[in-house]
């Protein structure tokens, strides 16, 4: 059987995704045949590694292996001036301080080149895997940045949401930090869950893998517990907000 990867927030967590990806490296071993990798959002954010996570995914679309689409916080470093010498345009954004903060050494961190290769990310994700025809977006079709699929809902919720892309097998969206797995009159409805922002204290972060055929869906627990320490002195380091450091540990404030 074929299967597809389905990542989401990661958020600048470096040493997230690289958890993330190895544990598909261990799955293919185990006999998994992944043929591609779907990320839909949030590859920067609140975390201090954004030139890392670039250059990773950056070898990863070379290799013809990943597609990236932007979540909330790509948004914010997209629509920034492409040439503007500051991040000024950060400060009006809506957000609590210390995600301006975040977004702000995420802005520097990247450069101009890291930048652009934000800006070049498109919003949607278009695609077929198998027989089945995909589509893909961070917050929900109406609304790619600030719509949320929440989980837990009642079946007609899931098919609200499915409805103006009704014309796709299987929709992927990732605003939800916990895992969705809906099936509607529609299509079904996937959220991967979250890679590198914690869905919150006790939670695992999660990807989805995919079968291309059936479309049936299976959520991959990712440990990075150990590396959170790491984390923890790199945000010292870069003299962040202390609160970065309670939602690494807690998934929130």
């Amino acid at each position: 059987m074929t299967y597809v990867a389905v990542l989401a927030n990661i958020n600048g967590n470096f040493p997230a995704l690289m958890k993330a990806l190895e544990r598909i490296e261990e799955l293919k071993e185990e006999g998994y045949e992944i043929e591609k990798y779907y990320i839909i959002g949030n590859i920067i954010g609140l975390f201090p590694y954004p030139r890392e996570i670039i250059d990773t995914l950056d070898d990863l679309i070379k290799s013809n292996r990943v597609r990236i689409i932007r979540g909330e916080f790509d948004q914010v470093i997209a629509e920034s001036d492409p040439h503007a010498e500051g991040s000024d345009y950060i400060d009006r954004v809506n957000y609590p301080e210390y995600v301006k903060m975040a977004l702000k050494h995420t802005w520097e961190a990247l450069g101009h080149e890291g930048r652009e290769f934000i800006r070049d990310l498109p919003i949607y994700l278009v695609d077929r895997i198998g027989k089945n025809d995909i589509f893909g977006v961070y917050g929900s079709p109406l609304n790619p940045f600030h719509g949320q699929v929440l989980p837990e809902q009642p079946t007609s919720y899931y098919e609200a949401i499915m409805r103006p892309v009704k014309d796709y097998e299987i929709l992927f969206v990732a605003s939800p930090r916990y895992p969705v797995n809906a099936m509607t009159r529609y299509g079904r409805v996937v959220c991967p869950g979250s890679v590198g922002y914690p869905p919150g204290k006790g939670h695992r972060a999660t990807f989805a893998l995919v079968d291309v055929d059936t479309l049936h869906t299976k959520f991959i627990e990712v440990d990075y517990e150990e590396e959170k320490r790491l984390i923890e002195e790199r945000i010292r380091k870069e003299n962040l907000p202390e609160e970065l450091i309670k939602i690494l540990y807690r998934g929130k404030v």
